[in-house]
């Protein structure tokens, strides 16, 4: 009985998990469509971007410290409702203001609805080395389902989304958002134990003790290193090349969304592998092995003449989703109970603002230089970042 109840844990963890990166996905692709049709600025729709993805490095600051402060249960559950909450906000100041909200505050609605998730990831990932010894289930097995669902998220958010801006108008669309992350509370609420009471940090007042411990450990440190280039590479190339490369390119814009969907399917698949992947090949085999794909398959969407190889190449350049598991499987591995929190809320927010420079500089060498060669050199940097890692800084298996 108590495995099974074990196992129940685990799966409603990862299904609330899964539901929460859903409505991620969905407000991703809602928030561009709301403030151009609002403001009728790309250049207000380029900020309100960046703006929904700047609670990461608040994360990276306060969340992690609430996390090992009161509780990653208490977080988890708290931050989806807070999430819930804040994105309601969103279509109801809308409906006030008659459908013209002015810039400034339909930014800070954006920040407040994107403020709590970051935190609330954090937190669940947190909690996974716990519930793997209470589901007896390995840690490379919850991570390898966990990294698939977040692909899949990726995958279906945008298509779910624009489903439902076709079916109930954008507004409406956030209203359902917003039931996204209802949801995942309740389901998480339960299904998931609390586990263990809060632990109180001796040196809470340190907001970046999980930037130290990170660059302090040799394992995480090198997570952290390539984590910020290939942020910068990947970034780059899911959020301004490829969709530059097949409008300016091939003047086709739905091959844009078609190699973007590729990608993330090529991921998801592999994500869910990574637990078999891992009982024949070491971590830095697995690891660099999926920068050096990556870097391989950017380097052909710069190369290739034709739309299929497109295609190919971002199947090609996603193949490599077990980096994400296996990312989570170390900092679990290397992550003191006391300070997860910190830890895991930092290590994205390195990667987010890595990826946040790389898509400004990308954009203003697209000015310049032809998508092509661009995709060329970035491709040739996370190839060159592969083979140095190989040899300067191995992985090794917790």
């Amino acid at each position: 009985m108590k495995t099974r109840f074990s196992i129940a844990a685990v799966t409603g963890l990862i299904t609330a998990e899964f539901f929460s990166l859903l409505g991620n996905q969905i407000a991703a692709i809602a928030i561009p469509i709301l403030v151009l049709q609002q403001t009728h600025s790309t250049m207000v729709t380029g900020i309100a971007v960046l703006v929904n993805n700047f609670p990461f490095v608040f994360a990276a600051l306060i969340g992690g410290k609430s996390i090992d402060r009161f509780g990653a249960w208490q977080v988890s559950i708290i931050s989806d409702l807070l999430s819930f909450i804040s994105v309601l906000a969103l279509p109801i100041v809308f409906i006030m203001y008659s459908g013209n909200i002015p810039s400034f505050l339909l930014l800070i609605l954006i920040f407040l609805g994107a403020l709590f998730d970051p935190t609330g990831i954090s937190a669940r990932n947190s909690l996974v080395p716990e519930l793997s010894k209470l589901g007896g289930r390995r840690l490379n097995y919850i991570n390898a389902l966990r990294g698939g669902l977040e692909n899949a998220a990726d995958f279906a958010g945008p298509i779910v989304g624009i489903g439902i801006i076709s079916l109930v108008s954008i507004n409406n669309t956030f209203f359902i958002n917003a039931l996204s992350f209802l949801f995942s509370a309740l389901l998480f609420a339960s299904t998931v134990p609390k586990l263990r009471h809060k632990t109180v940090q001796e040196n809470n007042s340190d907001i970046f003790l999980g930037l130290r411990i990170i660059f302090s450990n040799v394992q995480l440190r090198t997570l952290a290193v390539t984590g910020i280039i290939s942020g910068f590479v990947i970034s780059s190339f899911l959020g301004v090349l490829l969709i530059a490369l097949a409008i300016q390119g091939f003047h086709n814009t739905a091959l844009s969304g078609i190699s973007l969907s590729a990608f993330s399917f090529s991921a998801t698949v592999t994500a869910l592998l990574f637990s078999k992947l891992s009982r024949s090949y070491s971590f830095s085999f697995i690891y660099y092995v999926g920068l050096l794909i990556i870097g391989t398959g950017i380097c052909l969407c710069g190369a290739v003449t034709t739309q299929y190889g497109v295609v190919f190449s971002a199947v090609l350049a996603g193949a490599a989703g077990t980096g994400n598991p296996l990312e989570q499987t170390i900092l679990q591995q290397e992550t003191s109970k006391q300070n997860a929190g910190q830890v895991f809320a930092a290590l994205p927010a390195i990667r987010f603002a890595a990826g946040s420079i790389g898509l400004l500089l990308t954009g203003w060498l697209a000015e310049f230089y032809s998508i092509n060669k661009i995709l060329l050199l970035e491709g040739s940097v996370l190839i060159v970042t592969a083979v140095c890692g190989w040899f300067i800084a191995p992985l090794k298996r917790g």
